[in-house]
């Protein structure tokens, strides 16, 4: 009787062997699997080309510090625990910055009680590289490094590790850039031109579609076409400002022009030269508020080229 009962345990011994076998790996795998979970978790740091090379930074910093890139910082829900003086008065943020401390124009004291794991900074000085670096990982980001919103939301996310915060607000600026390109599509036309004059000190300037007095907003993103010489002398070389003459603007006079007049600059508006200009003849001359257009990081750029558009719709209902 107990012979025939062998086989019958033996089988029932494997069974479970099996089944405890089976159990084991399946614990095995999760067991690995969570382990590889962590060890993603522990990755910390992540390295970043850079001007001065290869940095190591937080994976996942916390407490950031930065000069000259706070909106774009914000716009990626990256809020620093410190910012410049000029970054916090920029007038397109002001709903996004409370908690956020003053560290001046970049005091070593102020940064140094911030205790930050991260320094992100466009203080392209040596010596700035060298002070930030003996607080924390830094990098320096010098001013027009990047030539564009894209160029500069999606380098920020790839920094941080936000790529895919960075594409969705990109999504939602280039949406809402086409509202206004359609906003004007028919108040003006491609053939009519439009120039930014600045008056700065003593001096007068011309600019391009770089980092200088709404620039970006007007040429690059609303595709307002420059009169030839400035495109010729200033966009198609990659130059973002001229220095020249009072009586050489009219040589860049567009059929609209955008007047930018700060630190004491005044352009004199009863001058012959400026009186003869189609532009002013035609009051089709718009000045620039200079806390509105001098900044020029990404959300700027978007309100910039908002405000632009509702300026020449304005006008020209005015005709």
């Amino acid at each position: 009787m107990l012979k025939n009962k062998s086989p019958f345990l033996f089988c029932l011994l494997l069974i479970m062997f099996s089944i405890v076998m089976v159990a084991c790996n399946k614990t095995e795998d999760s067991t690995s699997e969570q382990q590889n979970n962590e060890n993603k978790e522990q990755k910390v740091t992540r390295v970043v080309k850079t001007i001065h090379g290869d940095i190591e930074i937080p994976s996942k910093p916390k407490r950031i510090v930065v000069d000259g890139y706070l909106p774009t910082l914000l716009l990626l829900d990256e809020k620093p625990v410190g910012a410049t003086d000029s970054d916090l008065e920029n007038i397109h943020i002001q709903n996004f910055i409370t908690g956020i401390d003053s560290i001046g124009e970049n005091s070593k004291e102020k940064i140094l009680e911030l205790n930050p794991d991260l320094i992100i900074s466009a203080n392209s000085e040596n010596s700035a590289f060298e002070d930030f670096s003996k607080i924390a990982p830094t990098i320096i980001i010098p001013y027009e490094t990047y030539k564009g919103t894209h160029e500069e939301v999606t380098a920020f996310g790839e920094m941080l590790g936000k790529e895919k915060k960075a594409q969705e607000w990109l999504a939602s600026f280039d949406t809402k850039i086409e509202e206004q390109r359609e906003k004007i599509k028919n108040v003006i036309s491609a053939n009519e031109t439009v120039s930014i004059f600045g008056a700065y000190n003593k001096d007068f300037y011309i600019y391009g579609e770089g980092i200088y007095r709404g620039g970006q907003a007007i040429y690059k993103q609303l595709q307002l076409t420059p009169p030839e010489k400035i495109k010729k002398e200033l966009i198609d070389t990659g130059d973002t400002f001229k220095q020249i003459s009072f009586e050489a603007l009219n040589d860049y006079a567009g059929d609209y022009i955008f007047l930018d007049q700060s630190y004491g600059g005044k352009l004199d508006k009863k001058n012959s030269m400026w009186t003869s200009m189609e532009a002013v003849k035609k009051d089709q001359v718009f000045d620039l508020d200079p806390k509105r257009f001098w900044p020029y990081d990404p959300i700027s750029v978007l309100a910039q080229s908002e405000e632009i558009a509702d300026l020449l719709v304005s006008k020209n209902q005015e005709k």
